[in-house]
């Protein structure tokens, strides 16, 4: 029996196609029925794609890779939910640029985390920034709220560790296909996310190895997945920064430490200063006023509530 539906099927393949990129795969593969039979859904996509002059053969031969590709990956633990199946996050279907696959290794659970919080920042910390992303994804965890982050060096390194030394579940969203972990020296770190029923996530099939343009992408995915977002310390350009725009764009929540003002000479924590000046982000001076932004987050209404209710007006005061 098929581990995987329909509709990853079709969207796989499609991205497979020459020039065939996630929008055009979505616009091809959508708004067909969830209980089309597998053939069903074979020939609609086949008969949408002739209306695109995608070749059919050359569909069909695309199909039946992306068939074993899944089939792999479920052999290999890795799981795959299209944009279309129930066990995709919800929060993830709201951002502009969703991914049309998501591949998740680990406990689905930590996905749906509606208060789910993305901690980030810097490879290269300075000596307070490092016990503050420790210590706040120890915080975060201690809430029982989800730490969202991309398993990178530096600050979202030390914000996992922070959340499993709370014992809490973590999600790190990667930028290659999950047969592997990128950098290699937080393998373990890996394994210890998948231990505490937290998960490793990607948009990339396995296989799938790291390309510059797809640490960018992933950015959206962090952002996407989490209620709001945290920066522990950034220069004013860098990935960070791309994080921090994606949050904009999707309308999550920003905050960002505010230093001391004997780190504030500091050039990886200019970009915060920025942030704070711009008032484009929540400052968090300290504990308690990062306890104060997790309780203003949890007070937010979900996704599901959002889609039955009018806006609501989420700026914070600090």
């Amino acid at each position: 029996m098929a581990r995987h539906s329909p509709s990853s099927v079709a969207l796989l393949a499609l991205m497979k196609l020459q020039g065939v990129g996630r929008r055009k795969a979505l616009q091809v593969a959508g708004g067909v029925s969830p209980t089309a039979t597998w053939t069903d859904y074979l020939e609609m996509v086949l008969e949408r794609a002739a209306r695109e002059r995608l070749p059919a053969s050359d569909l069909r031969v695309a199909w039946s890779r992306a068939e074993e590709q899944l089939e792999q990956s479920a052999e290999a633990g890795i799981v795959a939910f299209s944009i279309y199946d129930e066990g995709y996050p919800a929060q993830l279907k709201t951002i502009p640029d969703p991914p049309a696959v998501l591949y998740v290794k680990g406990s689905t659970e930590a996905l749906h985390d509606p208060r789910a919080i993305a901690i980030i920042g810097t490879r290269e910390p300075t000596p307070f920034g490092e016990e503050v992303a420790r210590r706040s994804g120890r915080t975060v965890a201690e809430r029982g709220v989800v730490v969202i982050s991309g398993l990178a060096h530096g600050c979202d390194t030390l914000a996992h560790e922070g959340c499993l030394d709370a014992k809490g579940a973590g999600v790190a969203v990667l930028a290659h296909g999950l047969e592997k972990v990128y950098p290699a020296a937080n393998r373990k770190l890996a394994e210890r996310l998948l231990e505490f029923q937290g998960c490793l996530v990607s948009e990339y099939p396995i296989g799938m190895t790291p390309m510059r343009t797809a640490f960018a992408e992933r950015d959206r995915i962090q952002s996407g997945l989490s209620r709001a977002v945290f920066v522990i310390e950034t220069d004013v350009k860098g990935g960070t920064m791309h994080t921090v725009r994606f949050a904009s764009d999707q309308k999550r929540q920003l905050a960002c430490v505010d230093h001391p003002v004997k780190w504030r000479h500091e050039d990886k924590t200019k970009g915060n200063q920025q942030l704070i000046r711009e008032r484009r982000a929540a400052p968090i001076a300290d504990g308690a006023a990062l306890a104060a932004f997790l309780d203003q987050i949890a007070a937010l209404p979900t996704v599901d509530q959002q889609a039955s209710a009018k806006p609501v007006q989420t700026g914070f005061a600090f």
